[in-house]
């Protein structure tokens, strides 16, 4: 009998893509080609022999013309051609980097963005997509040194500080959290995912005065935004306001959901009848729901029973 716990993976996913946005073609220095082809070996991906003819402006061209519609195998088979011929293109390799991460090969993503940071130290953004990397390898420890790498070199660099708090939060290191995702919020008022990941962690610490305050306020730029009325109602059901919590639960999802994110707020406080209410009311509601509605109101129904007898 679980609610979600997190709706942060999303949220990086979605700002990925603007990672791509801050590198350009940089002059470099000589390097051994064994070395940068090391981590493009065995790729299954290759261009028609027509196409390893162009010249490397017109494959480059064409990749970011790719990249931009999302179509990110044909993006990597330009800029792995281009990396072949020309192995020291650290952009290139970021972006290689980047793409690798946004289809959820992290091993390869890693290698990428590892090589460019051995040469291109100071590169922030490359830091942020490795530290993407760690997080969603659940390697916290090591995610939050790039993190922090970055802030070091960039202290209003918002998203940076939103991903430390993610990775405080995943960690299960929620006072830390709020500290880094407030930083956030002073540096941008609008960001709306450090809303959502702010009133996660006081949820977590159960202080669901201020989570009902800092989700209040991103609401006041998205009243129907998904995630942060998810939030709402765990708060509000955290003050056993379950009306209201019901309320905002219903505009996070369906309602089968809400009656059953209810259900398990009432089953938490010992309030077996009403929780069991709400999980027939969600079965009613969606059929297909019916497994997790149906063990959630089978445990009901025994509580329930246990205090009848127990009274009697």
């Amino acid at each position: 009998m679980k609610l979600k716990k997190s709706w942060l993976y999303p949220s990086l996913i979605l700002a990925l893509p603007l990672l791509l946005s801050h590198c350009g073609p940089q002059q470099t220095s000589a390097a051994s080609p064994d070395l940068y082809n090391r981590p493009l070996e065995n790729r299954p991906l290759k261009l028609s022999p027509d196409q390893q003819l162009l010249p490397a402006d017109r494959l480059e061209a064409m990749g970011e013309i790719a990249l931009q519609s999302g179509d990110y195998d044909s993006s990597l088979v330009n800029f792995l051609e281009i990396l072949r011929r020309e192995p020291e293109r650290y952009d290139l390799h970021y972006k290689v980097g980047v793409i690798f991460l946004l289809q959820g090969q992290l091993e390869p993503a890693q290698t990428e963005l590892a090589l460019v940071l051995v040469h291109r130290p100071e590169m922030s953004q490359a830091h942020e997509a490795l530290g993407m990397v760690h997080l969603q390898q659940k390697k916290y420890s090591q995610a939050l040194t790039e993190f922090q790498q970055v802030v070091y070199q960039d202290a209003g660099r918002v998203n940076a500080r939103y991903l430390l708090g993610i990775t405080y939060l995943e960690d299960g290191q929620p006072a830390k959290a709020v500290t880094e995702l407030q930083r956030a919020l002073v540096l941008d008022r609008r960001h709306l995912a450090s809303y959502v990941a702010l009133g996660q962690a006081y949820n977590e610490l159960k202080d669901y005065r201020r989570a009902l305050d800092c989700l209040k306020q991103g609401l006041g730029l998205d009243p129907n935004h998904q995630k942060l009325n998810y939030q709402l109602g765990l708060a509000l059901a955290g003050e056993k306001r379950y009306d209201q919590a019901l309320e905002a639960f219903m505009k996070a999802g369906d309602e089968a959901q809400a009656y059953n994110n209810i259900g398990v707020h009432y089953f938490m406080t010992g309030q077996y009848e009403e929780a069991a209410k709400c999980f027939q009311r969600a079965i009613e509601l969606r059929p297909t729901f019916y497994g997790e509605a149906k063990s959630n109101l089978q445990k009901a129904l025994e509580k329930l029973h246990q205090v009848h007898k127990d009274d009697g």
